[in-house]
């Protein structure tokens, strides 16, 4: 499977794929993190972030869509300059969002399940803008999205 991995080279529709399957996925990743003990405290039943806060997690995975867009970049520019430079903000602004909130986590606040809510559907609302502007690109692109 190794040997298998190695030798994959993802395709132009597989990065734009990811990006679009990905990042918005916003709203799944706070009610996690909702329903951690984070939020939850001793009324968490979930198994999963208990030692480290999901938003940690969160700022993973954006930083990794961040990749995949760098490395698509260059395509989103050759149709559109502006678009292209308004979904990396767009992308950077998300993380340095779920960036903030996982600051003010580490600090002390504690946050309502109410409170995570707002929050998951503020990343969602940017997520789902982005994913409007890579979607348009793949398709000036003539870029098939996998289903």
């Amino acid at each position: 499977m190794a040997t298998a991995a190695q030798g994959w080279q993802p395709t132009e529709s597989d990065a734009f794929t990811a990006l679009v399957v990905m990042v918005p996925t916003m709203s799944e990743y706070f009610d996690s993190w909702k329903n951690s003990r984070f939020i939850a405290g001793d009324a968490s039943d979930q198994r999963d972030f208990v030692a480290i806060s999901r938003l940690a997690d969160i700022q993973g995975i954006i930083g990794s869509l961040q990749v995949v867009y760098e490395n698509v970049r260059s395509l989103v520019e050759s149709v559109d300059a502006d678009q292209a430079e308004a979904i990396e903000q767009g992308l950077a602004d998300l993380k340095a969002f779920v960036a903030d909130v996982y600051a003010k986590e580490q600090s002390g606040q504690r946050f309502s399940a109410e409170e995570a809510d707002l929050l998951g559907a503020e990343a969602q609302n940017r997520a789902t803008a982005i994913t409007g502007q890579i979607t348009q690109v793949a398709a000036q692109l003539n870029i098939p999205l996998a289903e």
